[in-house]
């Protein structure tokens, strides 16, 4: 089951020792009835593209084997990674433009299944660089490398419904990570380009930067 009270860190260690960043892995998967793979799982790897090894972090282990007790009830060996049981998804539909099932536990949304759909995600004009699971999502322009936009949960216990903030912020350093990031926001600028629903981050993000896939 998920739980929305804890947190998944953005950075930690790679499998290789290095240095690891959160992203998204197809991984093999040990099943009753064979090997399996599993697409789109959450892990830390040091984006090393000789490396074969990665990290998973402790609430996504767990996740994971209740999806290997699901595929070998259903004798399937590949699926993607969901935070949820197919069964409890059907009961929970988003209006057009839908977003995912996964984004669903019981009545609420919680906001780092929300961010981990956007892992690796490229846009025609700009590519998703970091996630930090639950609060922000740090793309990078792909006509000016060192053009970046920001959308930040902004809790706000004022006003109803989930909400975020869309910046854009200039950064000179070849290799952005979300440490960095923090040090140079100390004095850097971001410029505030308004505050969007939950609902209106996809539509936002394909008006600026074009369709993904």
């Amino acid at each position: 089951m998920f739980d929305e009270n804890e947190i998944i860190e953005p950075i930690d260690m790679c499998g290789c020792g290095d240095m690891g960043y959160l992203t998204a892995k197809t991984i093999p998967i040990d099943l009753a009835h064979g090997p399996g793979r599993v697409a789109n799982v959450p892990v830390y790897h040091c984006r090393a593209a000789s490396c074969q090894e990665y990290t998973l972090p402790s609430l996504v282990s767990r996740r994971l084997e209740v999806i290997a007790e699901q595929m070998e009830e259903e004798r399937i060996k590949e699926t993607a990674y969901t935070w949820e049981n197919k069964q409890e998804s059907t009961h929970h539909k988003l209006p057009e433009p839908a977003l995912d099932p996964l984004l669903h536990t019981k009545d609420q949304i919680p906001l780092q299944a929300f961010t981990f759909q956007f892992v690796n995600r490229q846009y025609e004009d700009a590519r998703v660089v970091q996630i930090v699971p639950g609060q922000a999502i740090f793309l990078q322009s792909k006509l000016e490398e060192t053009e970046y936009y920001l959308i930040r949960y902004e809790e706000d216990t004022r006003t109803e419904g989930i909400w975020f903030s869309f910046q854009k912020f200039y950064y000179e350093e070849p290799d952005f990570t979300y440490e960095d990031f923090l040090e140079w926001s100390e004095d850097g600028h971001l410029k505030e380009l308004g505050k969007i629903t939950l609902e209106e981050v996809e539509e936002t993000l394909i008006d600026e930067f074009g369709d993904w896939g």
